[in-house]
């Protein structure tokens, strides 16, 4: 007896979610849900909402988190609203090389951090356009399109640390009329005209990249800047640098190689890295911290993707801590990374011991020897736990959950129309049992 009204209660509630599920599919097909479409510019705007409602964003306080590939034949984003941060999540924002098209795009913005996304096919990747300042683009990687990352008019006190650009066709980062800018820490290389070109915009500090096989290295016009941290933190690696290393010290004049070239890399009159690397810079970075979902079920387990990167020439290796909030969930010992290489690590974070709420997870990597900026030695990103079937994380099971239960449903992971969050049983399809349980707790609120 008790076996068949379980029976019945599974069936009441399968057959629940099926109406829900067909209900919903039913409205989409009536067009009375938008869906993004390859024409559409996505909006972050200034009061926070998003434009088109539908994009695939995560929102978790200022923190939006892209879901799912982008692809774009006109402006790819745009960002309004200030103190906000992208998160791309390791997704491609792909463009059709559209005149005059823009991949991210900001005008007067502030405090906007844009990072972990992949840029391809814009005349324009990133521009920080007009009084753009204070903003962080960190660890993208931006390649084939025609200028990769772009300052103008007065966008001042921008940091672009950490980003892959490469084989863009015209240049890697192009500042104009744009000052005190920190580029440091990126690999540009095989952009076809210039590696940098900066254009009356004096007093940015360039220093710790890689300039590899970019046609040219450098162009300056009307601009003077600082290309080295100083003694013994250096300047940038050069691949045309034919200088030795055979003395150290500032000035260059004691015995023993330093790994500095003993001159100068000279690339305009008032313009010199003094301290240039003979290789690049030594660095550890994570890239990356990223659940499989970035919202789970209390009592569900989360796969936790940490990418490592080694960003100078020599192997090195380090131990990797990982946390949600201030409690240890993982440890990497002694971790192995070739120079100029990633390491992808996985582990399973078992969230029946936390309660409901925002959690922030993190990685930690110790130093390499020799490692002068720590500053990208961590990474965090952000996850909600809650009620199960509280898809889009906002405190409740309801019709907006069913809504992207629908349009991922009978989706498998890797799929056009996936959603992780979708996924509540976490067994890799979104299918009739992870509606039965999102039917079980409908109307419940963590």
């Amino acid at each position: 007896m008790i076996n068949l009204e379980r029976g019945k209660h599974i069936n009441r509630t399968a057959s629940f979610a099926a109406a829900i599920v067909i209900l919903i599919s039913i409205l989409s097909s009536a067009s009375c849900l938008r869906t993004v479409r390859a024409s559409e510019t996505i909006y972050i705007r200034a009061d926070g909402s998003i434009d088109p409602a539908n994009a695939p964003f995560q929102i978790n306080g200022n923190v939006y988190t892209l879901t799912e590939n982008i692809n774009s034949d006109v402006d790819g984003i745009v960002i309004e609203r200030n103190n906000t941060v992208l998160n791309g999540g390791g997704h491609t924002l792909q463009g059709t090389k559209t005149p005059s098209s823009k991949g991210l795009y900001l005008s007067e913005s502030c405090d906007v951090t844009i990072r972990d996304l992949s840029i391809k096919g814009f005349e324009l990747a990133i521009v920080l356009d007009t009084y753009s300042s204070g903003n962080q683009i960190l660890g993208n990687k931006v390649e084939d399109n025609e200028y990769g990352i772009s300052c103008w008019a007065y966008s001042d006190s921008n940091s672009i640390i950490g980003n892959n650009i490469t084989a863009n066709n015209l240049a890697g980062i192009w500042i104009v009329g744009s000052s005190n800018n920190t580029i440091a820490e990126n690999i540009i290389s095989g952009n076809n005209q210039y590696g940098i070109s900066l254009e009356g915009s004096s007093n940015s500090t360039v220093c710790h990249n890689s300039f590899i096989d970019n046609t040219n290295q450098i162009y300056i016009y009307d601009s003077i800047s600082t290309w080295d941290n100083g003694y013994p933190s250096g300047g940038n690696y050069w691949s045309d640098y034919l200088g030795n290393d055979a003395y150290s010290g500032p000035f260059q004049n004691e015995t023993g190689s330093d790994g500095i070239g003993d001159t100068p890399y000279n690339f305009s009159e008032n313009d010199q890295d003094r301290y240039p690397l003979m290789k690049a810079w030594t660095n550890i970075a994570i890239q990356t911290v990223s659940p499989c979902k970035t919202v789970v079920g209390q009592g569900q387990n989360v796969t936790i993707t940490v990418s490592v990167q080694n960003q100078g020439w020599d192997e090195q290796t380090t131990n990797i801590t990982v946390y949600v909030n201030a409690t240890i969930v993982s440890t990497f010992e002694n971790v192995i990374i070739v120079g100029r290489s990633q390491t992808t690590l996985n582990f399973t974070w078992q969230t029946g011991t936390f309660s409901r709420g925002n959690y922030v997870i993190s990685a930690q990597a110790d130093p390499a020897p020799g490692e002068t900026d720590t500053t990208d030695n961590t990474f965090q990103n952000g996850i909600i736990v809650t009620i199960k079937g509280d898809i889009n994380g906002d405190g409740t099971v309801d019709i907006y959950d069913a809504i992207l239960l629908a349009r991922a449903f009978n989706s498998v992971r890797g799929g056009s129309n996936w959603n992780p969050n979708a996924d509540i049983n976490g067994d890799g399809t979104v299918d009739i049992y992870d509606a039965i349980i999102l039917a079980g707790n409908f109307g419940k609120k963590s």
